[in-house]
C-alpha cells in the first residue's frame, strides 16, 4: 500500500511539473531595425515570458506549447498574444510549428486585429528574432544581407 501511495504522489508530481509554465527571458542588444529592406538603426528587445502547454495534437502525440507574456521594443512594451501553429496542417499535411513560436503583439492602444503585421516570432532556443510592427522589421541576429534574409526566411515559412 505504501508503494500505490508513493507512486501516486510521484504521478501527481510528475503531472504538475509537465503543466506548469516553463520561463522564456532574453534580452537582445543591439536588434537591426529595418524599413522597407534598409536597415536605419539598432535598438534593444527585452522578452518576458512562458511557455504553456496548448492543445494536445493526436497526430504528433504530444502537447503544443505557446508563448505568453510581454515584449519590450525600445520604450514600448506589448502584450503576446499567442498562436498555436500545430492548430493547421502545412502544404505537406504535417502539423508542426516548425521549431518557433508565434504571437501578434497588442499595445492596447489598437485592436490586434486592425493590423495583422504585428506579429513576434522566435526560434524554441532563442537565437533567432523577427518581429514585424507597422513597417518596420526586428532582426536578430542580422550583421549581413544575408543574415537579414536567412532569419527572415526562416521565420516566414
Amino acid at each position: 500500500m505504501k508503494t500505490l501511495k508513493k507512486l501516486i504522489v510521484i504521478g501527481v508530481i510528475g503531472v504538475v511539473l509537465f503543466i506548469y509554465p516553463k520561463s522564456f527571458k532574453e534580452t537582445y542588444k543591439d536588434v537591426q531595425v529595418y524599413e522597407n529592406g534598409n536597415k536605419v538603426s539598432t535598438i534593444d528587445i527585452e522578452l518576458d515570458g512562458k511557455i504553456h502547454k496548448s492543445y494536445f495534437v493526436w497526430q504528433r502525440l504530444m502537447f503544443s506549447e505557446v508563448l505568453k507574456g510581454t515584449v519590450t521594443i525600445g520604450e514600448e512594451e506589448y502584450n503576446l498574444q499567442p498562436w498555436d501553429l500545430y492548430m493547421f496542417p502545412d502544404e505537406d499535411g504535417n502539423y508542426t510549428d516548425k521549431g518557433i513560436y508565434r504571437c501578434s503583439l497588442d499595445s492596447g492602444k489598437h485592436d490586434i486585429l486592425d493590423d495583422e503585421n504585428s506579429t513576434l516570432n522566435i526560434t524554441h532556443d532563442k537565437n533567432k528574432i523577427y518581429i514585424t510592427l507597422e513597417n518596420k522589421e526586428f532582426i536578430y541576429p542580422s550583421n549581413t544581407v544575408e543574415d537579414y534574409q536567412n532569419v527572415k526566411d526562416r521565420m516566414d515559412r
